[in-house]
């Protein structure tokens, strides 16, 4: 025999925190029909009391609750397919799929409770109240995705359509709402379930709702329109500047910005030629540096990996670019001098495109072998060789070598290291030096005839070289 709650109990206690938002409009249930109760229209209307919820719990009256009106607290996907219990599992183990494997939503997030006739009402409980219309936004975005159909999985509440309270007795059926397994829907035949239960963070919510169609290439442009960073590679975007911010300072330069930095890293990624798994090591090392205060209390080092790698995949298949791929350099005399001066051509030309790099990112900076290939035309031993021989002559010195990546690497069962980091260590330029504006279309020699005569040039790399490489 179930046991009776007593009043004050824990399970009231959740009830209120869980499910509501305002006491002075819910429903009550009488047989198959719904009463509405709205004391703001109708003062003499009581307001729903932890006395009604324990008649609730007892079985002797069902309530349900709408929403706040503008606010969402919890999201149930009433899933209602008439006298058809079979096609109601099939499709409530479609949706809790959908919500695991595209909204990253915990497995343990997701609460599901027998309608009391043939359907099932799955709830997600925020930590934090959310805007009405983004919580039935979610909604909609994810019965999409789940391609399953609207007037069969319904939103609820709304604030004209209340949804019934689980753990009470269906009035018509006289059937238990119990919470049930969402794997075996057997019932958990206990009030304790909600007693222990933590709301989900609301921010995954948030974050699911940008980029809700391909046409409005929301995700990137409602980050853009938050922070300023120009994905779409306009000149007067601050991205240069915030980037190099966030990889000189290497974390988050402020809290709650684990979202946008992680687009904006991706981007920057994407733009320097980086494959998507070093572009994952780079803005999880950032996330993994920031002091935890600067995160949500319910994120997780397993929700930064798997949005990461999430928002890396859309940046690439959809190449978004970082806004200052076009923006002119300075380049003076005596950097070009220290170019020159490091060995061959080709290690003339990968130093050049890390003199490059650190000027547009900071003087400490990333660059995988797989760019510095893109950037001097040149093949992976020949790259190789050319790191180790500008590190020797003083040109560049090691932040980071090889360091492996211990968590992916776990993950993945293989050694994976982390991208290599450099500084330069040639000397700043002189007040005043002679300098050019270069774009990145200007390659090594064009600066250098600029810079410095023939003859000058000559002197410095040889007249072998010279005659091969730099006569005009």
């Amino acid at each position: 025999m179930v046991k009776r709650h007593n009043k004050n109990d824990t399970t009231i206690q959740k009830i209120n925190e869980l499910y509501i938002t305002t006491r002075r409009k819910y429903i009550k249930q009488k047989g198959g029909q719904y009463s509405t109760f709205n004391n703001f229209e109708h003062s003499n209307a009581l307001i729903l009391s932890d006395w009604m919820l324990q008649l609730h719990l007892d079985g002797d009256e069902t309530y349900g609750v709408f929403n706040g009106n503008t606010v969402n607290k919890f999201i149930t996907f009433d899933v209602d397919y008439a006298d058809d219990q079979p096609m109601a599992k099939w499709a409530t183990r479609k949706l809790i799929d959908v919500l695991e494997s595209e909204f990253n939503i915990r497995s343990n997030d997701i609460h599901v409770s027998f309608s009391g006739n043939k359907g099932y009402h799955v709830d997600l409980f925020l930590d934090e109240p959310i805007k009405a219309d983004e919580a039935f936004a979610f909604y909609q975005r994810v019965i999409t995705v789940a391609d399953l159909p609207s007037n069969k999985i319904e939103y609820r509440p709304t604030y004209k359509q209340a949804v019934k309270l689980p753990l009470g007795i269906h009035q018509k059926t006289g059937a238990r709402c119990w919470f049930v397994d969402r794997d075996t829907f057997e019932p958990f035949k206990s009030f304790t379930y909600l007693d222990d239960l933590e709301p989900m963070d609301h921010s995954l919510i948030l974050d699911a709702l940008i980029d809700l169609t391909p046409e409005q290439e929301a995700e990137f442009k409602e980050i853009a329109e938050r922070t300023d960073v120009n994905i779409t590679a306009v000149l007067e975007s601050d991205a240069f500047a915030k980037v190099s911010e966030i990889l000189t300072a290497g974390q988050l330069l402020r809290s709650n910005t684990r979202h946008e930095t992680t687009v904006l890293l991706a981007a920057f990624c994407n733009s320097q030629g980086y494959d998507q798994a070093d572009a994952i090591g780079i803005i999880m090392e950032t996330l993994w540096n920031t002091p935890r205060e600067y995160f949500s209390e319910k994120s997780t080092p397993e929700f930064w990996q798997s949005e990461t790698e999430r928002l890396v995949k859309l940046a690439y298949e959809r190449n978004y670019q970082l806004g200052n791929a076009d923006m002119p350099i300075t380049i003076y005399r005596s950097e070009i001098y220290a170019v020159l001066n490091v060995g061959t051509f080709r290690q003339k030309q990968l130093a050049y495109a890390m003199l490059v790099t650190s000027k547009r990112y900071g003087p400490t900076f990333y660059l995988t072998l797989t760019t510095a290939m893109k950037m001097t035309g040149a093949s992976k031993p020949c790259v190789v060789t050319a790191i180790k021989k500008l590190v020797e002559v003083g040109f560049i010195e090691y932040v980071r070598k090889r360091e492996i990546d211990k968590g992916r690497s776990r993950e993945l069962g293989r050694p994976l290291y982390k991208p290599n980091r450099y500084r330069l260590l040639i000397e700043k330029p002189k007040t005043n030096e002679q300098s050019v504006e270069v774009l990145p279309a200007d390659n090594l020699v064009d600066v250098a005839l600029l810079l410095c005569d023939s003859t000058e040039i000559k002197g410095a790399v040889g007249r072998r070289e010279f005659d091969n490489r730099w006569s005009r």
